[in-house]
């Protein structure tokens, strides 16, 4: 059972602070993000106006924290009871989406240094992965001469690492050198059609096996660029989560972009969205402390005269997805719980397999002609329900390891 408020708040829509790309943008910096907090310390609000920005809520519509950390949402209409000690909540923009985050702690003391060690972290991940920012080390590494050597920070290393090693594992369904490709499709413009020649040489100048990591040294042996927007969110995430577990907080909830980190011991409950229609709740989950990451084509499309285009690109073709789905994935670390979503939503039918090979839980929403399908493994079916009339859950079974 969950453990939570009798009253589930509706799911509005909203709009993030800026598109809704998964990528981060370089006018997001510490000044601006201080700007634009709006915070609440035990639901007395501080600051006014524009500062109290909804979060775009990508992957669920909400979350409500255990029995023992009630919260309230003033904007969507959810009240509690004051948890023991203090609670702060904040709505600020970092990497270049919308934060909301809720922290528990002791004293409100506790509650600020928190958060702002949590945004620190987020900030710090942006400044040395995001692509958009020519001063970090990604863009670094991209600008490179191909075969010559540069330095990454122990940090950056790690991510990459473990980055290229979901590339490895999912068979390239992941990869985090896609940066051709999106710049052939301008994903992060209003988008193009690319000539065959164009896609053929950006396809070329693909692929994770052309970084190569010897101790602190990294190359590129061919002309691949790294792009950081399927798994720089997920890698934020974590190293915030080390700065909230390194602290005093009882429990703490972020919602970044529409991927979801929960700190703190008990079940947590959050509502997943229509594949296709971002503002439609149809999916009641408790979950695990962890990260919950979904991808689907709604997050951000772009409207070419050739057609409509998605946002997450199948690195087996180069060509954008045109699938209708939906792929969520829990995992205890949000950097896998990120690429995962992103790999599964490439091919869905390899869902069961990575869920037992990684560890993970995974939720495949899928619309057909007689309704919604819900294909769920088999540790989140028991904490599941339907919000809608006429979902079809299933359990999607884990095969066994011989």
């Amino acid at each position: 059972m969950t453990r939570t408020s009798q009253h589930q708040p509706p799911l509005l829509p909203c709009e993030p602070l800026r598109g809704p790309s998964r990528v981060s943008t370089p006018r997001q910096s510490a000044w601006w993000n201080r700007r634009r907090v709006a915070a609440s310390v035990n639901g007395s609000w501080i600051g006014s106006g524009t500062s109290q920005v909804l979060v775009c809520l990508l992957a669920a519509g909400c979350a409500s924290p255990p029995a023992s950390h009630p919260v309230a949402i003033p904007e969507l209409g959810q009240t509690a009871p004051p948890s023991p000690g203090a609670s702060l909540e904040r709505h600020l923009g970092v990497m270049g989406t919308g934060l909301h985050i809720v922290i528990w702690a002791p004293d409100r003391s506790d509650c600020l240094t928190a958060s702002e060690g949590a945004v620190r972290a987020l900030e710090d991940t942006e400044a040395r992965l995001s692509t958009w920012l020519d001063s970090s080390e990604f863009s670094g590494l991209n600008r490179a001469p191909v075969g010559t050597e540069q330095s990454l920070s122990p940090m950056t290393r790690e991510e990459l690492k473990t980055a290229l090693g979901i590339a490895r594992a999912t068979d390239g369904l992941f990869d985090p050198t896609l940066g051709r490709l999106v710049q052939a499709w301008d994903l992060r413009g209003v988008g193009r059609m690319p000539s065959d020649r164009e896609l053929q040489q950006a396809r070329l100048d693909s692929g994770f096996r052309a970084i190569e990591i010897k101790g602190s040294q990294v190359r590129r042996s061919r002309g691949v660029l790294l792009e950081e927007g399927a798994f720089g969110k997920g890698a934020g995430l974590d190293r915030a989560r080390e700065v909230l577990i390194g602290s005093t907080v009882t429990g703490a909830s972020l919602n970044l972009g529409g991927q979801w980190l929960f700190v703190g011991q008990g079940e947590w409950s959050l509502q997943v969205a229509h594949p296709l229609h971002r503002s439609e709740a149809v999916l009641h989950l408790s979950i695990q402390p962890g990260s919950l990451a979904t991808s689907a084509n709604s997050e951000r499309q772009l409207e070419l005269s050739e057609g409509t285009i998605g946002h997450l690109l199948d690195p087996r073709t180069g060509m954008p997805s045109k699938a209708n789905h939906s792929v969520s994935v829990w995992a205890k670390s949000a950097l896998l719980a990120d690429a995962l979503s992103t790999a599964l939503f490439i091919d869905p039918s390899r869902a069961a397999e990575f869920a037992s090979k990684f560890d993970v839980e995974v939720v495949l929403l899928e619309p057909g002609e007689h309704g919604l399908r819900a294909s769920i493994t088999p540790g989140l079916i028991e904490h599941s329900r339907a919000l809608i009339p006429g979902l079809e859950i299933v359990s999607l079974d884990i095969p066994t390891v011989q």
